[in-house]
């Protein structure tokens, strides 16, 4: 099990470096973008890029994850139970990680986004863990059903790179108003209980449908 976790905590921080990355590259856009820029409230908005970031990455990590390194393991002798816990075990780290960073950047740029983005942080777990869970589904119908999980990655990566992309072209542009991005994080503060069940939901479906495809699995070398 300890080496097992020691993989996971690996792939862990080289996914946290291709979310980085990302968020990066809409904050540069942003800077590029923006007239007059109030340095306090740009990064008071980096959190949101981070967010985004982490959404699109997560899905695609996920399904990576489900179809080439579970198989992997197994292959290596690594118990199913193992890789299960480990697989879930990476998901809630690259989640912790991600509103960790949030947390700490509003933290240090404090002001009316920063206080609403702090209490906002239930339903951006809520929304991470759903498109987490959502990330692993897709990976696990592609490794079982291949034809069923091509649809879905081109539909969820479809509209995972449109919503990047105009991201990115807002970004360009210099990104939200004040008022506007006020609006948008306000609106988080407050959890929907559809949101919270929708997101707990996800979770306990893609757990059991993993578990029962994940016992049935052959890997063969």
């Amino acid at each position: 099990m300890k080496r097992n976790l020691k993989f996971w905590t690996r792939h862990t921080w080289e996914s946290m470096g291709v979310e980085l990355g990302a968020t990066a590259l809409l904050a540069v856009l942003a800077l590029f973008g923006a007239d007059g820029l109030d340095w306090s409230f740009f990064a008071s908005t980096v959190p949101l890029f981070l967010c985004i970031s982490a959404m699109f990455g997560i899905v695609m990590i996920n399904s990576g994850s489900q179809s080439l390194y579970v198989p992997l393991l197994i292959s290596l002798g690594e118990t199913r139970r193992n890789v299960f816990w480990g697989f879930h075990y990476f998901r809630a780290l690259v989640i912790a990680v991600t509103l960790a960073l949030c947390a700490l950047i509003w933290l240090a740029a404090p002001g009316e986004v920063s206080t609403a983005g702090l209490r906002s942080l239930p339903t951006l777990l809520c929304v991470l863990a759903a498109v987490s869970a959502l990330g692993s589904i897709m990976g696990t119908i592609f490794t079982r059903w291949r034809w069923a999980g091509m649809i879905l990655i081109i539909i969820i990566c479809g509209g995972g790179g449109g919503m990047l992309g105009a991201t990115g072209a807002i970004a360009a542009n210099g990104g939200f108003s004040q008022a506007d991005t006020l609006m948008l994080v306000s609106y988080l503060m407050k959890t929907p209980w559809w949101l919270a069940a929708a997101a707990m939901a996800a979770v306990a479906l893609d757990a059991a449908f993993q578990w029962v495809l994940l016992r049935k699995q052959e890997v063969r070398l």
